[in-house]
C-alpha cells in the first residue's frame, strides 16, 4: 500500500479497539460490588473515631508524666526497684541497751565496771548484794555490748585486760570471776579505775560507760589519797568517758569524794543504802 493511499484510509478511534464497552449484565455487577463497598466505609468510622477518643487522654496523660518526672530529676519511677532498704538488723548492733545496776538505768553499748571489795565490804552482806546486782546487769547484755571488768582492795584484779562482747561463754566466765571476790584489804581505788578506763579506751563502740562502785573514799596504806585519785583518773581519762559512781553507805567523806568525780567525768552519781 503507498503512502498516499494509506493516508486515505479511514482512522479508527483507539478507544473502540482498546476498551470494548461492557455488557449491560456487567455494568450491574460493577454497581453492586461498589454499593457493597460504599456500605461498609459508614460502619468503619464510628469505630475509628471511638478509638482515637480513647488513645488521645492516654498519650496526653503519658506525655505530662514524662515531662513531671523529667523535672523532678533522678526521684523514683514506677520501674525503679529499691536496692533492698534499711531493716531493723542493719542498726541492730549499733543501738544502745539499757542495764539496771543498783536501781539505776544506764544506756550504752559497752559497760566497764570498778568494784570496791575491800574489807568494809564484808559489813551487812555488802560484797553478796555486789554480786547479785553485776551478775543480773551482765546477764541483761546483748551479744552486741562489750564489757569488761576490775577489782580494788589492796591491789587491782582484772577479769579480762580488752573489751569482750557480751556473748554466752563471756558471761559465763565473767560471773564465775565476780562470783569467786571475797572481801579485804584497803581501799586502793584510783589504780582499778585507771586500768578500767585503759581497757574502755580499747573498744570502738560509740557509747560507753565507766560505773565505779565503793562504799569509802580512797584509803590506800593508812593514807587518804581522794585528792590524788582525783587528779589521775581524770587525766586518764582523756577520751572523756562518762564515769558513772555509785556509793554504798552514809560515810560524808566517800559520798563527797565519788559525787565530785562523778562531776568532773560528766557521769551520774547514786547513793545506795546497804
Amino acid at each position: 500500500m503507498s503512502f498516499e493511499e494509506e493516508k486515505q484510509k479511514p482512522f479508527a478511534e483507539p478507544s473502540a479497539q482498546l476498551s470494548p464497552q461492557p455488557s449491560p449484565q456487567r455494568l450491574g455487577e460493577i454497581s453492586k460490588e461498589s454499593g457493597s463497598l460504599q456500605g461498609k466505609r459508614p460502619g468503619d468510622r464510628p469505630r475509628l473515631f471511638q478509638l482515637s477518643m480513647l488513645l488521645i487522654p492516654l498519650l496526653w496523660v503519658s506525655g505530662i508524666w514524662l515531662l513531671a518526672a523529667d523535672h523532678q530529676g533522678p526521684h523514683l519511677r514506677p520501674l525503679d526497684m529499691p536496692s533492698g532498704g534499711g531493716g531493723a538488723g542493719d542498726t541492730q548492733e549499733d543501738a544502745p541497751e539499757t542495764i539496771v545496776f543498783y536501781g539505776m538505768d544506764y544506756e550504752g553499748d559497752a559497760f566497764f565496771w570498778c568494784l570496791d571489795k575491800s574489807g568494809s565490804m564484808d559489813w551487812d552482806g555488802a560484797i553478796d548484794d555486789l554480786k547479785q546486782e553485776v551478775n543480773s546487769a551482765i546477764l541483761s547484755l546483748s551479744p552486741a555490748a562489750e564489757f569488761s571488768l576490775v577489782a580494788f582492795s589492796s591491789n587491782t584484779l582484772v577479769w579480762s585486760p580488752s573489751p569482750q562482747a557480751a556473748r554466752l561463754a563471756e558471761k559465763t566466765a565473767a560471773l564465775s570471776w565476780v562470783n569467786s571476790l571475797y572481801a579485804e584489804g584497803w581501799t586502793c581505788l584510783a589504780p582499778a579505775a585507771i586500768q578500767i578506763l585503759s581497757i574502755c579506751n580499747q573498744s570502738s563502740h560509740s557509747s560507753r560507760q565507766v560505773i565505779i562502785l565503793s562504799d569509802g573514799a580512797p584509803f590506800c596504806n593508812n593514807v587518804d589519797t581522794s585528792s590524788q585519785a582525783l587528779s589521775e583518773i581524770s587525766q586518764a581519762n582523756w577520751q572523756q568517758v562518762p564515769i558513772h559512781t555509785i556509793f554504798i553507805g552514809s560515810d560524808s567523806a566517800g559520798i563527797a569524794f565519788m559525787q565530785t568525780l562523778a562531776t568532773m567525768n560528766q557521769g551520774s552519781f547514786h547513793i545506795c543504802d546497804n
